[in-house]
């Protein structure tokens, strides 16, 4: 009986510690799309690595429709995009909130909420930087403004708890950028900054700094390219969008 006990003691004892162990998670198997251009999709969320040397980056809006609000298949559509995520706030009057900017100009000017970052692109090479540090220059391909930061230097900085659909885009230390979007999975802000930041071999997307984009109904994905459709439908039109073409 005191050998069953011991036995017993032993066996709970395994399992209450590879309970506390975390699990191993898996790297992301990225599917190569084209030089430059990969796709992973897992649990339910979808996300892109962009060369911006290979493949520019621009601003999508309603009104390049002539529309007050469209969705990001119509804008692809529109564009000849091959691939548009939703990307920053608008008004409840499909107003854009934040700048935008394309091809060196200002088609929406900047908003004043400090909590607020700016992702641009100047000579392919992409950026997060907070409203004080931006500075408008000719060179920028595009800029587009929306919050909070997820992960700034490789760090997560304290964020509001909230649970919804999320979208967002990060860069990694090559200077590739990744655009991320959950199906119809609720991520907390927290749980989608992890993901940005986490390296490959721990499930994440190895970014070293992220921005959030407006998520909730408006999180939508379109591409169509290659022989690969990605449709995330959103559930409400949106103002803008973030817009990817092949340079070449």
């Amino acid at each position: 009986m005191e050998i069953n006990r011991r036995i017993i003691g032993i066996a709970l004892s395994l399992l209450l510690l590879a309970m506390t162990l975390p699990s191993k998670a898996h790297a992301y198997v990225w599917q190569k799309i084209d030089d430059g251009l990969f796709y992973t999709e897992t649990e339910n969320i979808h996300a892109f690595q962009i060369d911006p040397k290979l493949f520019k980056l621009s601003v999508a809006t309603a009104k390049d429709q002539n529309e007050t609000d469209s969705t990001v298949r119509m804008m692809a559509k529109k564009s000849s995009a091959i691939l548009t995520v939703n990307g920053g706030f608008f008004s409840p009057e499909h107003r854009s909130l934040g700048l935008l900017m394309r091809d060196g100009k200002v088609i929406n000017p900047v908003h004043a909420t400090s909590w607020w970052g700016i992702f641009e692109i100047s000579k392919n090479k992409p950026e997060i930087v907070t409203v004080r540090m931006f500075q408008p220059n000719p060179d920028i391909e595009m800029a587009l403004q929306s919050g909070p930061r997820l992960v700034i230097n490789g760090e997560i900085p304290k964020l509001k708890y909230s649970v919804d659909r999320r979208s967002g885009i990060g860069i990694r230390a090559d200077g590739n950028v990744i655009i991320a979007v959950t199906g119809d999975k609720e991520l907390s802000m927290e749980a989608f900054a992890e993901l940005f930041q986490k390296p490959e071999s721990k499930g994440g997307l190895d970014c070293k700094n992220a921005l959030n984009l407006d998520g909730g109904g408006s999180t939508q994905l379109y591409f169509s390219w290659k022989g690969l459709k990605v449709d995330v439908l959103g559930s409400s039109r949106i103002a803008n969008a973030v817009a990817i073409f092949p340079r070449r």
